[in-house]
């Protein structure tokens, strides 16, 4: 009797391990897995970095540029997935604009997985992360592999017109929601930058 609970109770302390070691692993509020949230929390910041830089560099008027949090939808029991994010700035007179959404007639693109980004792990469970647009130049089918940097890299910065996030900032000056704000290469050298990793789950476009 004495043996058989001591088998009962190492199968109860196993269980009980095998659930801590679970829910260690596991982000109940976003759906994810520790790995998961690190890889997207990682290729994000690389993103936003990429987007600040050429927004700051390429824009002359600009206080600040932030982010919303990356908000995710669907997963492995509800594809497909989806990551997006959404950059804001200001002018300096403190007036703040969200890209992305609809102006008008025209619609505008967030920022994330598919369209900018990639993310995925080997066969080793190492992470793999790709930057869609790059110093490269749009167009060219070749993606930048920015699996182990921290900090955006020199041939990942965008060098070369980005059409989309141009034309919004253009619509957003035209509707008034930012002032003085104009494409130059003298760009805004002291805006300060402000990046976002908070996973949420939720509606890009409703956030504002």
């Amino acid at each position: 009797m004495k043996k058989k609970m001591q088998i009962v109770s190492a199968v109860l302390v196993s269980l009980l391990l095998a659930g801590v070691f679970y829910v260690s692993q596991y982000n109940f509020s976003t759906g994810l897995r520790r790995k998961e949230e690190k890889i997207i929390k990682h290729g994000f910041h690389l993103l936003e970095e990429q987007m600040a830089t050429y927004i700051k560099e390429n824009y002359s008027g600009i206080s600040k540029i932030e982010f919303s949090p990356i908000f995710i939808q669907g997963g492995k029991d509800n594809p497909p997935f989806t990551a997006d994010v959404l950059p804001v700035i200001y002018d300096e007179e403190g007036n703040r604009a969200v890209l992305g959404g609809e102006i008008g007639k025209n619609g505008y693109p967030s920022y994330g997985l598919l369209t900018d980004l990639r993310l995925d792990f080997d066969n080793h469970d190492n992470e793999i992360i790709e930057l869609v647009d790059s110093a490269k130049g749009l167009g060219v089918d070749v993606d930048i592999d920015v699996s182990n940097a921290q900090t955006l890299p020199e041939e990942a910065k965008i060098k070369t017109e980005l059409s989309g996030t141009d034309e919004n900032i253009k619509a957003l000056v035209d509707i008034g929601k930012i002032n003085n704000v104009k494409k130059d290469k003298s760009g805004s050298p002291k805006a300060k930058i402000v990046y976002n990793l908070e996973i949420k789950r939720g509606e890009y476009w409703k956030w504002e």
